[in-house]
């Protein structure tokens, strides 16, 4: 009966429809800026964004945070650089308050308790700090700016060690302003049920680290990517090995998850030869990145694929897609199928990663969700063709792909996300292996 009090398995598919026309023009990415962090490889990762002032900042896994004035998109410009107390891990996510001068960052590794940090923004001054679960990977702020929510990945440590179990944890921000001299964050942790036996998660797959199955029980679940609801009263976490998205009360802690399942598509599955989408894939998808959708109807995922079939075996692993999720009931509505592949390949794009076609293919990683001009678009960072996605969900039962634009000596994007300046949209990537940071305009 406890179990049942918190673990809602998600069923029932809702159809949901789209009163919202299409813009006539489609959107177009058209480069505007760029920013180098000059240091070595992984050094841009994860990018937050204030949207009042477009005050950004990158995580830096060499060990600092980089906060950016992106307020002239043509010129971003360093503030300052962060040096984070590397202590429990290196920096992992980053946040930056919606309101306040500070911004949140997760330190963590492998088997360890990580730590949620508060510094100053426009200062680098250490304010707070927090321990949380073990190996956190992301940290979001509401839009509302009163809580945080922390996804503690507990990744394997080891041979045989599945390093824990992974959780999350809530940060109440409310008496938080990053001024007073007795603040404290205040963090609640969030223990995460089995999940063996929820329709649609994965099956027989194995950690790539611990080479052990992974069976969904709480020592082999690891949170990877958040999104809150914008009334700030939901956040939506992925576990990509689990192939799950769980969704979090902040107020209640109560958590339900819906299994991702599998999406069937034609896709290129040979390494070299050039482009053939002409096998069938059939696979879990394996959601990393997650976004939410305005109006609370739904949420969108970026199916980039992690696990193996087996210890040490290859072969083709994750959707390669965009899936859609009604936000209240969980039940999956559509996904892209081959059309991220086919953009990337397109000729005029040339952006299609054909080495990795036994692997992930372009690799959607992170996602974020906008709605501008009577669309709805979602931007994508495809890690592996080194390019962003346009994907129109405007109506959410047929989303369409409608441009691939390659990051021209950026390599990795990890991270986008959407802000605006005045009346025109723009999207940052964050480009982890080339430590870069581009701007793109989306255009009509």
């Amino acid at each position: 009966m406890r179990r049942r009090s918190y673990l809602m398995v998600l069923a029932a598919a809702f159809c949901i429809g789209s009163s919202t026309p299409h813009a006539a023009a489609t959107p177009q990415l058209v480069l505007r800026g760029t920013y180098a962090t000059g240091l070595p490889g992984d050094s841009a990762e994860v990018i937050s964004i204030r949207h009042t002032d477009a005050i950004a900042a990158i995580t830096n896994t060499a060990g600092s945070v980089d906060v950016l004035d992106l307020s002239d998109p043509d010129n971003p410009n360093l503030i300052v650089r962060v040096d984070i107390d590397s202590t429990t891990g290196t920096p992992n996510s980053v946040a930056v308050h919606p309101v306040h001068d500070y911004f949140l960052v997760v330190t963590g590794k492998a088997g360890v308790v990580g730590t949620v940090f508060a510094y100053s923004l426009f200062d680098g001054e250490l304010l707070a700090s927090a321990a949380v679960g073990i190996q956190p990977d992301a940290v979001v702020i509401s839009p509302n700016g009163q809580y945080a929510v922390v996804a503690n990945e507990a990744e394997g440590a080891g041979l045989n060690n599945n390093g824990g179990a992974g959780s999350l944890s809530i940060i109440d921000l409310s008496g938080f302003n990053g001024r007073g001299e007795d603040d404290d964050l205040v963090v609640t942790p969030v223990s995460l049920p089995s999940l063996a036996g929820v329709a649609g998660v994965s099956s027989g797959r194995t950690d790539d680290i611990a080479r052990l199955p992974i069976d969904n029980s709480p020592g082999t679940l690891e949170p990877e990517n958040i999104a809150f609801s914008h009334n700030s009263r939901y956040a939506f976490i992925t576990l990509q090995e689990n192939n799950a998205i769980i969704q979090l009360d902040v107020r209640t802690r109560e958590v339900r998850v819906v299994g991702a399942g599998k999406t069937t598509h034609a896709a290129d599955l040979i390494n070299g030869g050039g482009y053939a989408p002409v096998q069938t894939l059939t696979a879990f998808r394996e959601p990393d990145g997650i976004a939410v959708d305005e109006t609370g109807r739904f949420f969108v995922t970026a199916d980039e694929g992690d696990t193996r079939d087996g210890a040490a075996a290859s072969g083709p692993r994750g959707g390669r897609t965009v899936s859609v999720f009604d936000a209240r009931t969980g039940a999956f509505i559509a996904d892209t199928g081959r059309q991220i592949d086919d953009a990337a390949a397109d000729p005029d794009v040339a952006a299609y990663p054909d080495s990795r076609s036994e692997r992930g293919g372009s690799e959607p990683e992170g996602i974020d969700l906008v709605s501008y001009r009577g669309v709805t678009l979602a931007a994508v960072a495809l890690e592996r063709a080194n390019a962003i996605a346009l994907v129109d969900v405007s109506d959410p039962t047929s989303p369409e792909v409608v441009t691939v634009t390659p990051l021209v000596g950026h390599i990795g994007p990890e991270s986008v996300k959407f802000f605006r300046r005045g009346p025109r949209l723009f999207v940052a990537s964050g480009n982890e292996v080339s430590g870069t940071v581009t701007v793109l305009e989306v255009v009509f």
